[in-house]
């Protein structure tokens, strides 16, 4: 769930809970409970912590409502019974010196029945929370000391062998919290201030307060991401992932197949690529190197001539600058591209065109294309540059459902992602897109720079600075590394091309290719989504089950291919494991090998799905 002001917290598992309002997997424990709380916006975090556990930041101008927090009150109380998880956060108030409207001795209750807590960057004034976190606020300080590590421990192992301990703070001024120890741990230092501590205010809960400088350093910093993921693990126990390296995958997108533009506008003209075009040199080098794209497809062409909106795929005519454009043969090579698994067919709107093109400063159908017809305001679908306003929701809604209607029509293929034409978006909270997309069916939605939505019909979550977003073309090839630049472990990078790239330099998909660093693979958009939208559950009826549920249309992905998960296992649920008899692992009722002692030296256990939609159970039990 997202909440609004302050901390967001979305997608934590839940196992078989009495109050489902939202159905958002990802972190998942038959026991734990884990209870949330900041001084401020915890910025967008990472595919473990996203669906599994997203934070994003309110903005005024592009945050989605109605707020959850007006709906569940202060907190996100999502489940209550003791055997379910329960996500809980507080809202911009963690901070505050005042809790006159708040209940904080709730926390006691909550922390002695099971739930764990955990502080980032607080100053948690209020009597029972230093209780429970074991700690005093002195007062705020600055240094550049490097942080150590005091003891071993669950939560900081790794540090050394990454070179991080010590974690060198140089010309890190901004403002720490001093707190001082009062029975809780300290496992990191900056010279005497406590950076990490842990407290075990009753047997089954832990409450770990974690001062971060900067909230987004979670998200963008391996060390402070890293600290945050074994915080978690360690109070829950496990955590469920997606087995995907994402810091080495891509999902790519080509845009405007099937726009009007091409054939009329000076700076935009090229032939549409033809069947013969996209058979060698956009299926043959996908295959080559096992790459599946997207390509966002266009349903509406603006037919200056009729003034009127045509299928693309019908038009076949000599354009103004004498180029011999044939549609039809384009969708016949998009089809085979499909059908040859290299190619998913994705939204790119409707007709990339204003929906008004009669107002002034049109009538754009009659309008000159060396003048007013030419501006770029006028190829944008989804707001309104020109007139300085937004799209009406219903009229989003109507374009978008005819996006889906004719691409299932034309191609038989089901959309899950939008791209918006030109990249321009509304952005109110009555006409966002983003709420409008999830109320047509799309599950992710983004324009970069800065619009990188997770989409449900309960949710629409803000991930925007998981992973690089941007275009790259022909002419651009050279910037490509250092686009690509930037961490992104809970993302892949975002890439789009267009079909102009292949008409203007046939060879340009050997070409990127030949560019991108050698390990990188890519992740399909369909891929991408249903694993965001996955459900994962837990019970422990019989032995440890883990529950995977598929549910169409997010999940179309997985009707015809298998799916990988990692669980990450703390030490306590290690040793308990390691100290039982032989244990045996079963999936969808088929019997594996049995496991061993041995088989949880590691820290993590991987978890292969065969193909379905609908329910799948990974069982561990003893043998009997």
């Amino acid at each position: 769930m997202c909440l609004e002001y302050g901390v967001y917290v979305s997608r934590f598992a839940l196992p078989r809970c009495t109050q489902r309002p939202l159905r958002h997997p990802g972190l998942s424990n038959p026991t734990a409970r884990s209870w949330l709380w900041s001084a401020g916006a915890i910025p967008r975090v990472s595919s473990w912590i996203t669906k599994k556990t997203i934070f994003s930041q309110w903005r005024p101008s592009s945050r989605p409502g109605p707020s959850p927090l007006k709906y569940f009150g202060w907190t996100s109380n999502i489940s209550t019974t003791r055997t379910c998880l329960t996500v809980r956060a507080r809202s911009a108030l963690a901070d505050s010196s005042s809790y006159s409207d708040q209940n904080p001795t709730s926390l006691q209750a909550a922390v002695e029945a099971g739930t764990s807590l955990l502080v980032v960057k607080s100053r948690f004034l209020d009597p029972a929370l230093e209780q429970i976190l074991g700690l005093k606020f002195k007062a705020p300080y600055s240094a550049t000391d490097p942080l150590h590590t005091t003891q071993p421990h669950f939560i900081t192992r790794g540090l050394a062998g990454q070179k991080m301990d010590p974690f060198d703070s140089s010309w890190n001024f901004s403002p720490r919290l001093w707190v001082e120890p009062r029975g809780a741990e300290v496992l990191i230092t900056q010279d005497s201030h406590p950076i990490l501590t842990v407290n075990r205010p009753a047997a089954e809960s832990s409450a770990i307060w974690l001062g971060v400088s900067n909230l987004s350093d979670l998200r963008d910093a391996p060390y402070w991401r890293g600290l945050l993921f074994r915080s978690l693990l360690w109070s829950l126990g496990y955590i469920v992932v997606p087995n995907i390296d994402y810091s080495h995958r891509m999902e790519i997108e080509i845009d405007d197949w099937g726009t009007s533009d091409k054939g009329y506008l000076s700076y935009w003209r090229y032939l549409e690529p033809s069947e013969e075009t996209l058979r060698e040199h956009l299926i043959v080098p996908l295959q080559k190197r096992h790459a599946v794209v997207a390509a966002n497809v266009i349903t509406g062409y603006v037919d200056r001539k009729t003034k009127r909106i045509l299928s693309p795929w019908n038009q076949k005519f000599t354009d103004l600058y004498g180029l011999h454009q044939d549609y039809g043969s384009t969708q016949r090579g998009l089809q085979d591209a499909v059908a040859a698994g290299v190619l998913e067919i994705q939204s790119h709107g409707w007709t990339h065109m204003q929906p008004d093109l009669d107002s002034p400063p049109g009538p754009w159908w009659t309008a000159d294309l060396a003048g007013e017809a030419s501006a770029d305001g006028w190829y944008t679908e989804f707001g309104d540059p020109l007139r300085g306003k937004e799209s009406p929701a219903i009229v989003q809604l109507f374009r978008l459902k005819r996006s889906l209607d004719y691409l299932r029509e034309d191609f038989g293929q089901r959309p899950l992602e939008l791209r918006p034409g030109g990249g321009t978006w509304s952005k109110s909270q009555f006409n966002n897109m983003g709420i409008v997309a999830a109320q047509a069916g799309f599950g992710l939605c983004h324009a970069e720079p800065d619009f990188y939505y997770y989409l449900d019909r309960d949710l629409v979550l803000d991930m925007t600075g998981i992973s690089p977003h941007f275009t790259t073309s022909f002419d651009r090839l050279d910037a490509l590394r250092a686009q690509m630049s930037r961490p992104h472990p809970d993302g892949p990078v975002m890439m789009v091309f267009h079909d102009r790239d292949i008409a203007l330099q046939p060879d340009f998909i050997d070409r990127l290719f030949d560019a991108l660093p050698p390990d990188y693979k890519t992740v399909s958009a369909n891929q991408l989504i249903g694993y965001e939208h996955a459900q994962v559950d837990s019970e422990s009826a019989d032995g440890w089950d883990v529950l995977f549920n598929y549910n169409e249309p997010y999940c179309q992905y997985f009707r015809n291919h298998g799916s990988s998960w990692t669980i990450w296992l703390s030490d306590s649920l290690r040793d308990k494991l390691q100290s039982a008899q032989d244990l045996v692992v079963s999936i969808d009722g088929k019997q594996l090998p049995r496991v061993t002692a041995t088989d949880f030296v590691r820290e993590s256990l991987e978890i292969d799905l065969p193909p379905g939609l609908g329910s799948h159970k990974w069982n561990l039990s003893p043998v009997r």
